[in-house]
């Protein structure tokens, strides 16, 4: 078999978030405009500390306002950002209980504060958060997005599409957006609409290869095979070390039956990740396909050394030795197979082949009948299997 890697369930939803912006020293909140001059000095050094890559020299910075000004809802919003930054994330969330405490009528801090509570896995919290942060501030696109992102990691999809659907309506080119809608879709099984929105996210990131990568996975389950091996080439093309897009990409060139192709493409995979069963199993597919058998043989082995517990290359090793003559040698990878899968039909029919062309005609039987209990439409293929005519 050619197991794929499942895309939805690998690319986490993209969040949003509200920047730390530079700009005059006096953006604070109503009351607050008679600040010490040296606590506004501090808060822009620390603004331009945490712009140009540095979250502790600001977070520093912003300590030493609130040792002045410890009623400043500016900088426990700006620390909590910072902190969050640096995974702080429980001392950012005592930054924003005092955050909320100071100014509850601040959208930007219930928006951080769902950001605080989903970090630390608190759902429900983050839902709230987001719930209070639009009820002061219904626009607001950071909150629609990542209210929608908590809806879809709870599975609750169509609260997911609602939310990031609105997000859209209020300002349709953040490709984030486009691309968790396409996700939320991908994960409902609808795969046309998931492949209208990560083509509107390309609209605004034509250079994106997660957005790239996801498209080529919605079209090859569509069976769209053609574009699929193209999406992910230039997944590949934008970023050349992610492994996923050369193994998909040589599902798909598998798939499409151009099984030399396959085989760079799950090569330049194995160069990136050798550990990983399923490519050294499927590199091992497209090699049979090619008639390379002894290097289909070594590509199994190679699997079931990294896991032995591997069933698919264990059955795919029977049938390339079968392929080989040596029967007794399938039979006894097709029993592994078993032995892991035991209700697998394709592997009881494997075996109970083998075991008829082998004269055992009883264990044939067992293994037959337990595959046609488990599925009865398997009884149509029996024809093609003349060693199954004796029984």
């Amino acid at each position: 078999g050619r197991p794929q890697t499942s895309t939805a369930g690998q690319l986490c939803p993209l969040a949003l978030s509200i920047g730390v912006r530079s700009g005059p020293a006096g953006r604070v909140a109503d009351g607050q405009d008679d600040l010490r001059p040296d606590a506004l000095l501090f808060m822009e050094e620390g603004i331009d500390r945490f712009l140009s890559g540095d979250p502790k020299g600001a977070i520093a910075c912003w300590e030493r306002v609130l040792g002045v000004e410890p009623d400043f809802f500016e900088a426990w919003l700006h620390l909590a950002r910072a902190r969050r930054q640096i995974r702080q994330h429980e001392a950012a969330a005592s930054c924003l209980s005092r955050a909320v405490g100071l100014c509850p009528d601040r959208p930007e801090a219930w928006f951080e504060l769902g950001n605080n509570r989903a970090d630390l896995g608190d759902a429900t919290s983050a839902l709230d958060a987001y719930d209070r942060a639009l009820e002061l501030q219904p626009r607001m696109i950071e909150a629609w997005n990542n209210l929608g992102n908590t809806h879809a990691q709870l599975g609750r999809l169509d609260e997911a599409i609602r939310c990031y659907t609105r997000a859209l309506e209020i300002r349709s080119d953040l490709y984030e957006v486009w691309f968790n809608l396409g996700n939320a879709y991908g994960v409902q099984s609808c795969m046309n609409e998931a492949v209208d929105a990560y083509l509107n996210a390309l609209d605004y990131a034509p250079d994106n290869h997660q957005v790239w990568y996801n498209l080529a996975y919605a079209r090859a389950t569509l069976g769209e095979l053609e574009e699929a091996v193209n999406g992910y080439r230039r997944a590949t093309e934008l970023a050349p070390d992610d492994h996923r897009a050369w193994y998909n990409m040589g599902n798909a060139l598998s798939d499409l039956g151009r099984d030399a192709e396959a085989v760079d493409a799950f090569e330049e995979a194995i160069e990136r990740i050798a550990d990983d069963p399923e490519v050294w199993n499927n590199l091992g597919n497209a090699l049979a396909q090619s008639g390379r058998i002894a290097e289909a043989v070594t590509c199994y082995q190679h699997a079931l050394q990294i896991e032995p517990t591997y069933s698919p290359a264990w059955n795919n090793l029977g049938s390339v030795i079968e392929e080989r003559g040596d029967l007794s040698a399938a039979a006894r990878a097709y029993g592994r197979a078993v032995e892991l899968e035991p209700h697998q039909t394709t592997y009881l029919i494997n075996r109970a082949s083998i075991l008829a062309r082998c004269g055992d005609m009883d264990g044939s039987l067992e293994d037959l009948v337990r595959a046609l209990q488990a599925n009865p439409g398997l009884r149509a293929l029996l024809p093609g299997f003349p060693e199954f005519a004796p029984l």
